[in-house]
């Protein structure tokens, strides 16, 4: 795409930051130009992004696989390759949805970014919702890689029960101090092989050397998977906090159009129709942002879907393993910090959705204060009823719905969090 004609602000910079590290994660580019990369880089890149997409797909269809290959599973393992072969599918379709819906992420990004920020951009509200965005993203990263960690923590615990390693555990040494950084002078002391997802291959209990060329092989397209579906929460996070943000930019509009009033070079007749004319431009920019908010509903519809249906499972199978598995540190401690990162990155989708709401709602506030009742005679008449049909539509709610009934909110994500456990009590 050729570089397009923009006014910079911060929000746009931020927007080209995010998705410079979405790019690099294996997602498409949905910034508005093209990315400060050579063209040698981004050839050869977005080639191997296909080929890292295959190597996930090929997990992903080995780790269903495993359900007729895998007979000597143990309990967690069983418990872990549920998990993965219910969720990872899940969290590809994520990215697949979302690279489809490229061109009109663009539009929106641009929107929010560019063309709803051109009347008028509070830099206090724009900093805010990039600090905002930056937090939550780096949160939910956070709580992810310390999954993945405790995952593999998991793994080397179980590899540390089971007694003196085989003839061939120098290799699971080696590949193992390599992707998870331990110290490799503490393998001659375990025993088990060094299953983080079981797979169609190899065999939890196969101990020859392809075997272990075989699980770092996963290993490592695990953690390239896990990029994918960060970038994901890493784009549509900022979209539904920028948009939340932009109706508090709308506020303080409408809060400023008051200060024409206070000047002292206008005649009464002169800031009367600076009122009006400034007025007329925040029914624009609020038709527009109104706009806004159904694009983002229509681009954001299947992740926040899948999301709920995500966290619902996903909760029932963890709070289960919880319950019927060994009750040690490394084993309690590993599903606490899955079900932290489950509900974090659901929570963030619904909370941020819930600011929309509640941000919106507070807009007809706003347009009130706006100093309408500082005019006079039949300006006053006229700006009153327009004042009012102005109220009416900003009184609509404005909803972000998954499933395409339930309102993303605070109260959503709590009945939905409850709902999971309803069905968990019902079942264990």
């Amino acid at each position: 795409m050729e570089t397009t004609s923009y006014t910079r602000s911060k929000t746009t910079d931020f927007f080209y930051k995010i998705n410079f590290v979405i790019y690099l994660f294996g997602m498409p580019n949905f910034w508005i130009e093209d990315l400060k990369l050579s063209k040698t880089f981004v050839k050869i890149y977005d080639k191997f992004s296909a080929f890292s997409n295959g190597l996930i797909y090929i997990m992903i269809l080995s780790e269903i696989g495993s359900f007729f290959t895998q007979t000597n599973l143990t309990e967690k393992q069983m418990s872990n390759l549920l998990v993965f072969a219910i969720s990872h599918p899940m969290l590809c379709s994520f990215s697949i949805m979302m690279s489809r819906l490229k061109k009109k992420i663009r539009l929106v990004m641009y929107s929010l970014a560019v063309s709803l920020k051109r009347e008028y951009n509070d830099p206090e509200v724009e900093k805010h919702m990039i600090a905002h965005s930056l937090t939550y993203v780096s949160g939910l990263s956070v709580s992810y890689v310390m999954t993945m960690i405790m995952f593999a923590v998991n793994a080397f615990w179980d590899m540390m029960q089971n007694g003196i390693v085989s003839t061939h555990s120098f290799t699971v040494s080696v590949i193992v101090s390599i992707t998870t950084k331990i110290s490799s002078f503490c393998y001659p002391f375990l025993g088990s092989t060094f299953t983080t997802i079981v797979t169609a291959y190899p065999l939890v209990d196969d101990r020859s050397g392809l075997a272990d060329v075989a699980r770092a092989f996963f290993f490592v397209t695990w953690w390239i998977f896990v990029t994918r579906f960060l970038a994901v929460y890493m784009l549509v996070i900022p979209l539904t906090t920028s948009l939340g943000y932009q109706f508090k930019n709308l506020q303080s509009y409408f809060s400023s159009l008051a200060d024409i009033f206070d000047s002292k070079e206008l005649s009464q007749a002169e800031k009367e129709e600076k009122y009006e004319a400034g007025f007329k431009v925040g029914i624009k920019v609020h038709t527009e942002t109104l706009r806004c908010v159904k694009d983002t509903q229509d681009v954001c519809r299947g992740v926040f879907s899948g999301q709920i249906i995500f966290n619902i499972v996903l909760l029932i199978i963890l709070m289960a393993r919880m319950v019927t598995s060994e009750r040690t540190l490394v084993n309690i401690f590993g599903t606490v910090i899955t079900i932290g990162a489950v509900l974090v990155s659901t929570g963030l989708y619904m909370w941020n959705a819930g600011d929309v709401t509640v941000e919106a709602s507070r807009l007809p506030t706003s347009i009130y204060f706006s100093g309408w009742y500082n005019c006079r005679g039949q300006s006053l008449v006229r700006l009153r009823n327009l004042i009012v049909i102005t109220m009416a539509s900003a009184q609509r709610p404005v909803v972000l719905k998954g499933l395409g009934y339930i309102d993303l909110s605070y109260q959503s994500y709590i009945t939905i969090v409850k709902s999971s456990y309803s069905v968990f009590s019902v079942l264990y």
